[in-house]
């Protein structure tokens, strides 16, 4: 398998959960405890406030409650320096910070920035194209690019990563259930560098697949392999919507198999 290291984070952020009457409470005693001012912070609720009538009593299953990270400096100064970006380019946005998926048993997670607000989809672009630039020129300009470094920032814009990651790991384990099905192997279309991560992870630990990524940036793609006899009795896998799968075209190539490529996922 190839291309399944996780990127490392410099340090561990030191947080603290505290609790109050509301919220801005809950957060000003954290930022308190850990010295930090608000753009030095990821602010994370963990619940709010219930509503409690005049003259009763504030428990403590009633009071808010959040958990304040503090960032390590690299993180900070990327925070900043994307939110004058996108200040300059004319864009209203929130951006809160938080750690990307660890590879289990990896190094730690590196730092992801998370970018939310009205109507955004012009970051994100094409199959995520505007978001991948953006992220490029973030770290470019932080001085850092390379992808196996531990102080690389990733971007995210509505989650849209995130979905898209969820979409992938849906097709690996789809695909896989197809190789082990039919002993044939199955080349995916040409992916970014992090869907192919995702493939790999996914199916890292199915001992019946194999996974490799071939061929030369942009066209490098995954192919997954199987590890023994055709399983033609194997369940085929529901889709997430619980419909059983289809018989043809399932997998958007006509049910033709072999090596050739779901033409559905070129419409992303």
């Amino acid at each position: 398998m190839t291309e399944a290291g996780a990127m490392s984070a410099a340090e561990e952020w030191a947080s603290v959960e505290t609790s109050g009457q509301t919220v801005e409470e809950a957060i000003s005693t954290a930022l308190a405890e850990l010295g930090a001012g608000p753009d030095e912070v990821s602010i994370e609720v963990l619940s709010r406030p219930a509503r409690v009538l005049p003259g009763e009593r504030v428990s403590g299953a009633a009071e808010a409650r959040v958990k304040v990270s503090k960032l390590d400096e690299h993180t900070a100064k990327a925070r900043t320096t994307l939110a004058e970006l996108l200040e300059r380019m004319g864009i209203d946005a929130r951006i809160a910070a938080r750690r990307a998926t660890a590879t289990p048993g990896g190094p730690t997670a590196p730092p992801l920035l998370d970018v939310s607000g009205d109507d955004l989809g012009l970051l994100i672009g094409w199959r995520g194209e505007t978001l991948r630039a953006l992220q490029t020129v973030v770290n470019l300009m932080m001085g850092d690019n390379e992808i196996g470094s531990g102080r690389r920032v990733i971007l995210d814009v509505e989650r849209y990563r995130a979905r898209r990651e969820e979409q992938v790991r849906e097709l690996a384990l789809r695909l896989a259930n197809r190789v082990k099905r039919t002993g044939q192997r199955y080349t995916l279309d040409p992916m970014h560098a992090y869907e192919r991560r995702t493939i790999h992870l996914t199916l890292a630990d199915d001992p019946g697949v194999r996974t490799e990524s071939s061929g030369t940036e942009p066209a490098r793609r995954v192919v997954i392999h199987a590890t023994g006899p055709a399983q033609p009795d194997l369940p085929e896998l529901p889709d997430r919507v619980g419909r059983p799968p289809q018989r043809s075209g399932g997998f958007g190539d006509g049910g033709r198999g072999g090596d050739r490529r779901p033409s559905r996922w070129q419409r992303g």
